[in-house]
């Protein structure tokens, strides 16, 4: 019998991790032969001619409830059976919208327990995921650690907290990855990506920049994306002296070719539930350095077997790292056997098939 999935956020923003791994996962569902479909509650239109999307009822307290009533008609008149739901709003949306409803439910937590950038306490959390496990759906998370966070929040709801691998390694990525880069970057270059938010921890970035240019000759340091800190950390670079050596593309819809030519990947993050850029890092085999926040770089990177790890929040540390990967630069990241085993898992494929394992079970 098909599947008729729905996917449920709040909105869809261009690159944005969740949006992206979504899709891809979307992709492979149709791929296996499912119906798919897209709900976005404020109204956004992913970039994706192939998937249909309906648009919900808007942003703010109203549009959450004119989204829960058009999304109770939709399951109900659409022949819904299965549904993903991203993000909290989209979680809550969905809980209201499937009360009494036949539908395979799957709540999803994509961000660390105490991220700051989204405002909601670990007794709202927990309050919140309670109420999700009291109906009939499961909750899944993108990394075991999420998962374990997750799970110390409400034991008893354990066996319905499952980890899911996002899907992230797909044909298209490789394809995308031998597009030529930009024109006016330096030839060789440290590479970080992420949106310009205060949790990503680029002012950290920078700050270890500067310290570690201070000990010796650096590549020169590419940051990628776009965000509400960019003039704080254009000023801060110049305040470092540093302004020449540091270039911010803004936000490319193809950041691949930069990852793949990158002499280094840095991740500076004070939070992470599981950082898409790492997984994308080690297919195209380029050296990592993440700070070892909460979730997820240390269980992508096997506890520093595929990648540096450095304490988080800590400049003179990262700093450290930096000057460490100089060291390390003649030798090749690891690669063949090792890593495809480390990442073969965040393929669209082995994604997909966990959801079925979660909603059969």
């Amino acid at each position: 019998m098909t599947m008729h999935i729905l996917f449920i956020l709040k909105d869809f923003k261009p690159g944005g991790g969740v949006e992206c791994v979504q899709q891809r996962l979307a992709r492979q569902f149709m791929s296996d032969g499912q119906r798919v479909s897209f709900f976005v509650m404020n109204g956004d239109s992913p970039d994706d001619e192939g998937i249909e999307t309906i648009h919900g009822g808007g942003s703010g307290i109203v549009g959450m409830l004119k989204s829960v009533v058009l999304l109770r008609r939709i399951i109900r008149h659409d022949c819904v059976t299965h549904l993903i739901a991203a993000k909290e709003q989209a979680n809550l949306c969905t809980w209201f919208a499937s009360i009494g409803s036949t539908c395979k439910v799957i709540y999803t937590r994509h961000a660390a327990l105490d991220c700051s950038e989204q405002m909601t306490s670990p007794n709202s959390l927990r309050l919140l995921y309670a109420l999700y496990l009291c109906g009939n759906g499961k909750v899944v998370t993108v990394s075991n650690g999420l998962r374990q966070s997750l799970a110390e929040l409400m034991p008893w709801g354990y066996q319905r907290i499952r980890y899911c691998p996002n899907a992230v390694i797909t044909e298209q990525l490789f394809n995308a990855a031998q597009a030529p880069l930009l024109s006016d970057l330096p030839d060789k270059y440290w590479l970080s990506v992420g949106r310009l938010v205060q949790p990503k921890g680029f002012n950290l970035l920078l700050d270890a920049y500067a310290m570690a240019l201070r000990s010796t000759a650096l590549p020169d340091l590419v940051i990628a994306g776009d965000g509400p800190e960019l003039d704080a950390l254009t000023s801060q670079a110049r305040r470092l002296g540093i302004e020449l050596r540091v270039h911010f593309t803004g936000f490319l819809r193809n950041p691949y070719p930069l990852i793949r030519q990158a002499r280094l990947l840095i991740l500076s993050s004070f939070h992470e539930g599981l950082p898409t850029v790492l997984i994308e890092a080690l297919a195209l085999g380029t050296p990592v350095l993440a700070c070892d926040c909460d979730s997820g770089p240390r269980e992508l990177l096997d506890n520093g077997r595929l990648g540096q790890l450095v304490t988080v929040n800590d400049v003179p540390a990262l700093a450290e790292g930096m000057l460490r990967s100089l060291a390390l630069q003649d030798q090749a990241a690891p690669g063949g056997q090792v890593t495809s085993d480390a990442v073969r898992q965040y393929t669209s494929k082995h994604a997909a098939q966990a959801y079925y394992q979660v909603w059969n079970q």
